[in-house]
C-alpha cells in the first residue's frame, strides 16, 4: 500500500511539473508595473537628428538673432529630437562652401543670396538685380509668389540643395574712409570689398568703383589696414561688425537688395521623418515673418545709431539706373533667354 501511494505521489508530481512547464511557455509574462509591458517589448527613444545652420554674420546681427530664435523653436517643438544650433561669423566656411556642402550633404541648413547661389545656377540672379526693388513688400511680393516658388523648385531640380524660405537683407549701403558718397562720379577710383557674388561684383564696377572680392571675416582687418577704402553691406551687418569702428562715411546708396535664401541639404531633408519635416517647414514660415518684421523694425533704428558714430548722408540717385544696365546684360548673357523671360515678369509684377 505505502508502494502504491509512492507511485501516485510521483506521477502527480511528475505531472504538476509538466503542467507548469507547459504554462510558462504559453501565458505571456504578466506585466510590469505601470502597464509598459516586458523590457524587451518596450520602444526604443527615438532617434536625433542634428541641424546645423551656418551664417556668415556676427552673432549680434538681425540675421543671426532670427536663426537663433528658430533653432531654438525647431529644439523645443520637437521635444529634442531636432538638435538645431548656429554657427555665425562663417564658422563653417563661406557662402560658397557651405552651399557645396549642403549638396554634398555635409551640411544640413546655410544661408545665401540669390546672387551667390547664381553661381550655381544663373537663373537665380534675376533676383539680385541692382535697383530692381524700391522697397521690402517689392521683394517680398516677388519672392513670395508664383516668380519665386518655380525659382526655388527649379532650382532644386538643379543642384539638389533646397529652398526652404526668403528671409530679410535689406537694401545694400556703402561705407568708405576717402569721401561720402553722394552723386555717381563719387564711387569712381574707391577700392570697395565685395562677396564671391557676380551680381554685386557687376554692380560696383559699373557704378565706377573697383570691386575687390573678399571673404568678410577679414573685411574688418582689411578695412583697419588700408587694404581696401570701404565696403557695402545693409546697415544691420555694418553694425554688428562694428564696421563704424574703422570707417568714417556710410551714404545710402540703396544698390542691391539681396534677400536672404536659407536653403537644405535635399538628402538630409527627405531623411527626416514626416513629422519633423512639418515641424520645420511650419517653424520656418513663422521664423520668417518675425526675421522680416525684425529687420525692418530694426533697419531705421540702426541708421540712427550708425549716424553717431559715423557720418551718413542720402545720395542723389541721378543716373545710378542707367549706369548699372549692364549688369542686366551681362545677366541676360550669361543666363540666356531663361532668365530674360524672369526679369521682364518681375518687372511687370511689380508695375514697371
Amino acid at each position: 500500500m505505502q508502494k502504491k501511494n509512492a507511485l501516485i505521489f510521483m506521477l502527480a508530481a511528475l505531472l504538476g511539473a509538466s503542467l507548469l512547464a507547459l504554462g510558462c511557455s504559453s501565458e505571456p509574462s504578466p506585466p510590469a508595473a505601470g502597464g509598459g509591458g516586458s523590457p524587451a517589448a518596450e520602444k526604443a527613444p527615438d532617434k536625433t537628428y542634428t541641424v546645423r545652420l551656418g551664417d556668415i554674420t556676427a552673432p549680434g546681427d538681425v540675421l543671426n538673432v532670427s536663426l537663433e530664435e528658430l533653432a531654438k523653436a525647431l529644439n523645443e517643438r520637437s521635444g529634442g529630437r531636432l538638435k538645431a544650433s548656429v554657427y555665425p561669423s562663417g564658422q563653417l566656411g563661406s557662402l560658397r562652401t557651405m552651399t557645396e556642402a549642403l549638396q554634398n550633404n555635409t551640411l544640413e541648413i546655410a544661408t545665401q543670396s540669390p546672387g551667390g547661389v547664381a553661381s550655381f545656377w544663373p537663373v537665380m540672379g534675376a533676383l539680385e538685380l541692382p535697383y530692381l526693388y524700391e522697397s521690402h513688400q517689392e521683394v517680398y511680393e516677388v519672392v513670395d509668389g508664383p516668380i519665386g516658388q518655380e525659382l526655388s523648385q527649379k532650382f532644386l531640380e538643379k543642384t539638389g540643395v533646397r529652398i526652404l524660405s526668403y528671409w530679410e537683407n535689406l537694401f545694400r549701403q556703402t561705407t568708405n574712409n576717402v569721401r561720402p558718397i553722394r552723386v555717381l562720379e563719387d564711387f569712381k577710383g574707391l577700392k570697395l570689398r565685395v562677396p564671391e557674388t557676380k551680381t554685386v561684383m557687376e554692380t560696383i564696377q559699373s557704378l565706377g568703383a573697383n570691386p575687390t572680392p573678399m571673404a568678410f571675416s577679414e573685411v574688418y582687418t582689411g578695412l583697419s589696414q588700408g587694404t581696401i577704402d570701404g565696403q557695402e553691406n545693409p546697415f544691420s551687418v555694418v553694425y554688428s561688425a562694428k564696421l563704424y569702428e574703422v570707417q568714417k562715411y556710410l551714404s545710402v546708396t540703396k544698390h542691391v537688395y539681396s534677400p536672404v535664401i536659407i536653403m537644405a541639404s535635399e538628402e538630409w531633408y527627405q531623411s527626416l521623418p514626416e513629422d519633423l519635416r512639418k515641424i520645420l517647414d511650419e517653424e520656418m514660415a513663422v521664423a520668417q515673418k518675425k526675421a522680416r518684421e525684425l529687420a525692418e523694425k530694426t533697419d531705421e533704428e540702426l541708421k540712427t545709431k550708425l549716424a553717431e558714430m559715423m557720418e551718413v548722408n542720402e545720395v542723389d540717385l541721378t543716373g545710378f539706373r542707367e549706369a548699372v544696365q549692364p549688369v542686366y546684360d551681362s545677366l541676360i548673357s550669361g543666363a540666356g533667354q531663361e532668365a530674360a523671360d524672369y526679369i521682364q515678369r518681375i518687372g511687370e509684377q511689380l508695375g514697371r
